[in-house]
């Protein structure tokens, strides 16, 4: 999913800004689509993992997932690449939750799940720079749109193969009436997430993260154009690179992470990387310079990827193994809402002012994020 998805991104980043040059509002309300989709599907998506089955929602994920990443790369009108970033986040809720329940189910042994969710991340970082040589690859022999094309359906053909040889052996589907219990599930989900302290403040945090985040990676490669791209630049293998290097950086911040958790808790380390992103996102809208903005956007992403894992051990530590696809799930609802959000007002704001202004005040947001979930440590002491 992740070099699939990474080598997509690379080429119809490019697209939307060099080809169809859309607005910086039409690039924030692209992830509006996305995170609307995800809005209301992630937790019924989450209640079905938690009472159908695990294995059959990730194998739906994956064959909804492909086909609507191609059709992005087809369309060139505003509202149908929209709506295929509508299905996609639908597709994305399908696994979102069940893979790490699906994982918890199988290995009965929280240690190694928690061991292999960052080792997990590890790779999936690592898939990410995968997608790049394959983009430009994909960019050279074929059009911009059979190149995203033919990227997007590798997610499909791996759902087909998932549905021979992924096993799920440790999860209990429950006897009787599915709509009750599909509403037990649901109210359970719900009533951890909100009355654990430590939980209902890692989900606000999430709001505000998801608020900084959206406008960032959504208007990165706009305001590498804003400052200016010199004309000997070829635009893809510039982003591609810088889609390398993120995910170098990455894997660097995910190890650092690996090693601290023995001596921090999972929401002060959080916290740390939130504040340090909130620093990087600063340098990029402030910097006229391409190759500073262009470090800024690296170091940025590294540090707010480093948050992935931990959300996710921290939300997992905290439920209940029946509804535990749910309570993920509203964790990444909670996402999806502040993403909404940040696209809708700081899309505004960036079109009305500048990306430089909207970029201001992400990283605002982000020293927020940061603040709020330093506190769910002391909450769940």
């Amino acid at each position: 999913m992740a070099a699939g998805t990474s080598a997509k991104w690379i080429v119809l980043g490019v697209r939307l800004v060099a080809d169809l040059k859309l607005e910086p509002y039409q690039l924030a309300l692209l992830g509006t689509a996305l995170e609307f989709g995800v809005l209301f599907s992630e937790v019924p998506t989450g209640v079905i993992a938690d009472v159908i089955s695990r294995r059959t929602s990730i194998v739906l994920a994956f064959l909804v997932m492909g086909p609507a990443m191609a059709m992005a790369g087809v369309f060139e009108a505003f509202w149908l690449i929209a709506l295929t970033q509508a299905a996609w986040g639908v597709g994305w809720t399908m696994q979102s939750g069940a893979d790490v329940a699906w994982l918890t189910d199988e290995l009965q042994d929280d240690a190694r799940v928690e061991k292999l969710v960052l080792q997990r991340t590890k790779v999936e970082v690592a898939a990410n720079a995968v997608g790049v040589p394959v983009a430009l690859l994909l960019n050279l022999l074929l059009t911009r749109t059979g190149a995203i094309a033919v990227a997007s359906m590798t997610l499909f053909v791996w759902g087909l193969v998932l549905m021979v040889v992924m096993p799920e052996t440790g999860f209990v589907r429950r006897q009787g009436n599915g709509i009750a219990e599909f509403r037990r599930v649901l109210v359970l989900g719900g009533r951890l997430t909100f009355r654990k302290p430590s939980l209902r403040i890692l989900a606000f945090s999430t709001v505000l993260g998801g608020f900084g985040a959206e406008i960032v990676d959504r208007l990165d490669v706009a305001r590498m154009f804003e400052v200016g791209i010199p004309d000997s630049y070829d635009e893809v293998v510039l982003v591609a690179f810088l889609m390398l290097l993120k995910g170098l950086a990455s894997i660097g911040i995910l190890r650092l992470v690996e090693r601290r958790l023995m001596t921090f808790a999972a929401a002060r380390l959080m916290s740390v990387l939130y504040l340090g992103a909130a620093l990087a996102v600063a340098v990029a809208a402030s910097s006229n310079v391409l190759a500073l903005v262009f470090v800024a956007l690296i170091v940025q992403e590294a540090l707010r990827y480093g948050t992935n894992p931990l959300e996710t051990l921290i939300a997992n530590r905290h439920d209940e193994s029946d509804a535990r696809a749910t309570v993920l799930s509203f964790m990444s609802q909670a996402h999806a809402m502040g993403e909404i959000l940040g696209g809708i007002c700081l899309g505004a704001l960036a079109t009305t002012t500048s990306i430089t202004t909207a970029f201001l005040v992400a990283a605002v947001v982000h020293v927020a994020a940061g603040v709020v979930v330093g506190r769910a440590a002391h909450a769940a002491a």
